[in-house]
């Protein structure tokens, strides 16, 4: 089939978050249903200059820029010359205020839009998905023609990075028994604030036991993606959820500890059949991106780690392990789960729901 166009939007951005933008240059360069046709400047003053003299003094990754993209010519917001790239898709990781600007921008103009930013996670007429837990969400996407006059154009947001690792860890639990109550406490890398977003004298030697706003976004995003969708909107999982987050001198690979009460009783060895046999809501697209297995469960008592763990399934699979039953809540059980904060829950996922939007056949070739 003919590739679908995709526009980047962020990879030059002057945030650490273009750091997400960047990796995922290299997930797109060799699609077998996505082409890369524009890199979007996100500062008009970088339009018309290439990528290589835009981000001369803000590449961030360890690898240098790749020959291939270095001599592209960065394009502004201009709904014509997208069109005529061929753009029928943007993936903008552009942080929340510039997000909440320029992705609806973008959609307004008739581009599909998949944001990874905070910034429009939580509105109503917005799906925020996962695609192995809840593409059925994407739906609310015929609602947006209505509520913000797009014609061709729409938005679906992907989640925070900590919320995709320890939605995907529980969403077997709550097909299985139903999660009546969620513990959650996080060791968040390093990477997950970005490039530069900690301070090295701050973490060595150090945990942080705080990370703004994280706890309330966990929370919220979980309930809205395990939410139930009646008519134009999500109706939030009303489980009782406790979060707690950290950072931890850990380069890449989130952890976290869930602590469930769970609606039937069941042995630790059934809970880890259950959660290595999962596979998904997405399975029946057969997305390309998609890990062969989607959560790995370790037998090893301490397993899983992330400097071990991070990467299986080029890092798009979630480990887990020291699977316990205890009686502090009602049938519960305890679990540590590893996953990769960007190849899993930021770029790898963004990049997992762009496939998902085109096989829904919510966007074709332009």
């Amino acid at each position: 089939m003919s590739k679908i166009g995709v526009g980047l939007l962020g990879v030059a951005g002057k945030t650490p978050f273009a750091y997400i933008g960047q990796r995922g240059l290299g997930l797109f360069g060799d699609h077998p249903w996505f082409d890369v046709r524009a890199i979007i400047a996100d500062d008009p003053a970088d339009v018309g200059r290439t990528l290589g003299e835009a981000v001369a003094d803000r590449w961030l990754l360890d690898e240098p820029l790749p020959a291939q993209w270095a001599d592209v010519r960065l394009v502004g917001i201009d709904g014509p010359a997208l069109r005529e790239a061929g753009v029928s898709l943007v993936l903008s990781g552009l942080p929340g205020p510039h997000a909440r600007e320029l992705d609806p921008q973008l959609a307004a103009l008739g581009f599909g839009v998949i944001s990874e930013s905070g910034g429009l996670r939580l509105e109503d007429d917005v799906p925020l998905v996962v695609p192995e837990i809840n593409p059925g969400h994407l739906a609310l996407v015929k609602s947006q023609a209505a509520t913000r006059g797009h014609d061709r154009g729409f938005l679906v947001a992907s989640p925070l990075c900590t919320a995709v690792i320890v939605g995907l860890a529980a969403k077997p639990l709550q097909d299985a028994y139903g999660v009546r109550s969620l513990v959650t406490t996080t060791m968040q890398a390093l990477s997950g604030a970005g490039k530069s977003g900690v301070a090295a004298l701050q973490v060595i030697d150090n945990l942080i036991p705080y990370i703004s706003d994280e706890e309330q976004k966990l929370d919220s995003e979980l309930a809205k993606i395990f939410g139930t969708l009646q008519g134009d909107r999500v109706v939030p999982w009303s489980a009782p959820m406790a979060s707690t987050c950290t950072r931890v001198p850990v380069r890449d690979g989130h952890t976290a500890v869930l602590s469930a009460g769970l609606g039937a009783t069941a042995s630790a060895s059934e809970i880890a059949e259950v959660l290595g046999s999962f596979t998904g809501n997405a399975a029946e697209y057969k997305l390309p991106s998609a890990p062969g297995r989607l959560i790995a469960v370790r037998d090893e008592p301490d397993r899983p780690q992330p400097f071990l763990d991070r990467d299986a399934g080029d890092g798009r699979t979630v480990s887990v392990g020291r699977i316990r039953t205890h009686e502090a809540l009602e049938s519960g059980v305890s679990l540590v789960a590893v996953g990769h904060n960007h190849d899993r829950g930021t770029v790898g996922n963004a990049l997992l729901l762009t496939e998902l939007v085109a096989a829904a056949g919510l966007v074709g070739p332009a």
